[in-house]
């Protein structure tokens, strides 16, 4: 054979490697009798997938850092144990894939008042049926119609039924209802497996949890009554004197009344929700996917995807031992479609304080920062010997440096023209903002400053003086444009540090990446490509925040080199997020807790 034509016959035999996983992929999903067997209509399923294994890799997650003597595993068997009344769980198939569903009975009309009637069901694989009853003693013989009892101290607590190569089991104990529900399976009605988009079904029968949500569905059934509850909330609210807080019951009202125009977009723009969880010894990663209604606001704001490249040259500029890190790639229709719908929910709460020539104004700025914009790293760490003990650092990329500046100017005097602060104050928080232009050139850059101040107005309160801690002193801003980013200190010897960051630009070499954040990066798929991802260390944040508890609360000094880690992209109508918990860090949040516990049950 020539070597002309091995590239050739290669390139030939991926491709049929390719197409053949596909294929065996897309029939192994159209395959599975547990996908196929749930109803269409079911507003939600959860999935576990090899039963044994998933929840012994549950226990390797949890080991040493779970307060429960017991594992996972031997808790749900010694339940299925008593429940059967059977240790050896006769004619169960505990390797197998079990599912548990929610769907509405067929002909119940939803309302605003009363919930409809619902029926829970799981379906559990049975090596044999038969078996399974006369092997576990709390099983009765089946009836004329197949329904099978399962008894505890003399009680019915579940009702159960062959379907296929599952028991249909249902702590409902309403007989009719049961009966009717398990008549779907065997009536040809339409299953879980076709209606549903082929990635999710992938993940469905692929990860070791799975868990499914038809958010239209479930919005047209429960959608009405939830609204009437939040509007009866909100009227009670609007009806009571003033609270203690500082914030009146009208913006408590307004923040009902956001929470309720939130529920509506998903309502109405969200078709499905997907969550797959995988237990690792190590690391436990969780997956949400939300799926977008075709041609809605949120179906655009996941349309995009993020086009920048300089992801990997400002992750050097985040820091090991922060609280937060924070690294962003600017996909244009996702954050612009998301400062807008930030915009209208900020008008929802601050109603009258907010007029609409000023909403029109907060969203062409909205649109326009975001054009302004390329790739952003920001790093929030904390000094507990600083007042405030916040210090962050921001370098962000700009693709248009005095269109740049100009939102800037026109975002500070919204800041204190357009009932922004009067807002705050209502909400029980006396706030200042002020900017200075030309405080400071160091080496040619020239340095813009800002203060923002926050007071709580109800200052003998626990919430006033939590806030006064937080935000004793404000924060002082220092920012300058080098070398086409823009770089931000906040907080802290804000003058060194925004020197500082002026010179890792100039010097235009690449920082290098800290290892908690090579970490971080290693925990979560395609971290490369995400459009944005987060670190977030809840150790360090539990020691920080007994430094603003109203009452005193004891110190710990537990070191922490691991953190919770969120990475999310955005595109083809769907966004999804990454979450990785490193089993080190649960440990780490673990003995801070064990500590405060001990040091308060110690004498004083």
């Amino acid at each position: 054979m020539s070597m002309s034509r091995k590239p050739g016959k290669i390139l030939s035999l991926i491709l049929t490697v390719i197409i053949a996983a596909t294929a065996l992929q897309a029939q192994a999903q159209s395959d599975d009798q547990l996908l196929k067997t749930i109803p269409a209509d079911a507003l939600f399923c959860i999935r576990i997938n090899n039963f044994d294994y998933t929840i012994s890799q549950i226990d390797q997650f949890l080991a040493g850092a779970s307060p429960m003597p017991l594992g996972v595993s031997m808790f749900v068997r010694m339940q299925l144990a008593q429940l059967l009344g059977s240790p050896q769980l006769n004619g169960l198939n505990t390797s197998g894939n079990f599912a548990a569903f929610g769907i509405v009975m067929p002909g119940d009309s939803t309302g605003t008042n009363m919930p409809p009637d619902f029926f829970v069901g799981i379906l559990a694989p049975v090596t044999d049926f038969s078996q399974f009853i006369s092997g576990n003693p709390n099983c009765t013989e089946p009836d004329d119609k197949g329904v099978s009892k399962i008894n505890m101290n003399g009680s019915t607590v579940m009702l159960a039924k062959q379907v296929g190569n599952f028991a249909l089991l249902s702590g409902d104990k309403n007989y009719e209802k049961f009966i009717t529900i398990s008549n779907m399976f065997s009536s040809g009605a339409k299953s879980l497996a076709g209606s549903i988009d082929a990635s999710v079904a992938g993940a469905a029968t692929s990860e070791p949890v799975w868990i499914y949500g038809n958010i239209q569905l479930a919005s047209k059934t429960f959608g009405p009554m939830l609204l009437n509850k939040l509007e009866m909330m909100k009227m009670m609210f609007q009806s009571m004197p003033t609270d203690q807080t500082g914030a009146s019951p009208k913006n408590i009202g307004n923040i009902i009344s956001m929470y309720t125009e939130i529920l509506k977009t998903v309502m109405n723009e969200a078709q499905s929700l997907s969550i797959t969880i995988t237990p690792k010894p190590d690391v436990l990663n969780i997956t949400k996917t939300v799926i977008a209604v075709p041609d809605t606001d949120m179906a655009k704001m996941f349309s995009g995807s993020s086009s920048s490249n300089e992801q990997s040259k400002l992750s050097g500029y985040l820091e090991d031992g922060a609280m937060m890190n924070m690294l962003i790639n600017m996909n244009s229709p996702f954050w612009k479609t998301l400062n807008t719908k930030g915009v209208e929910l900020f008008s929802t709460i601050a109603g009258e304080n907010l007029k609409a020539e000023d909403m029109a104004k907060m969203k062409t700025l909205a649109s326009n920062v975001t054009d302004c914009l390329g790739a952003m790293a920001a790093t929030v760490s904390i000094d507990n010997n600083s007042k405030p003990p916040f210090i962050a650092k921001y370098v962000m990329e700009i693709k248009d440096e005095n269109k740049y500046k100009k939102v800037v100017d026109e975002a500070t005097d919204m800041m204190n023209t357009a009932g922004v602060l009067d807002f705050y104050k209502n909400m029980g928080m006396e706030t200042s903002f002020e900017m200075t232009k030309g405080t400071d050139n160091y080496k040619g850059v020239t340095i813009d400053s800002a203060k923002l101040t926050m007071k709580s107005t109800q200052p003998d309160t626990p919430q006033g003086q939590m806030i006064n801690n937080m935000y004793d002193g404000g924060f002082d801003y220092r920012w300058g444009v080098v070398n086409n980013m823009c770089v931000m200190a906040l907080g802290g010897n804000v003058d060194s540090n925004i020197h500082k960051l002026i010179d890792e630009v100039k010097s235009g070499a690449t920082p290098q990446v800290g290892e908690e954040f090579k970490s971080a990066m290693s925990l979560v798929p395609e971290a490369n490509n995400a459009d944005f991802i987060f670190t977030y260390n809840i150790t360090r944040t539990l020691k920080t925040m007994t430094l603003f508890a109203p009452i005193p609360l004891p110190q710990v000094d537990i070191q922490s080199k691991s953190n919770l880690v969120i990475a999310g992209k955005a595109g083809n109508g769907k966004m999804t997020v990454n979450v990785a918990i490193p089993k080190q860090h649960l440990i780490e949040i673990m003995s801070v807790i064990t500590a405060m516990q001990q040091q308060n049950a110690m004498p004083n």
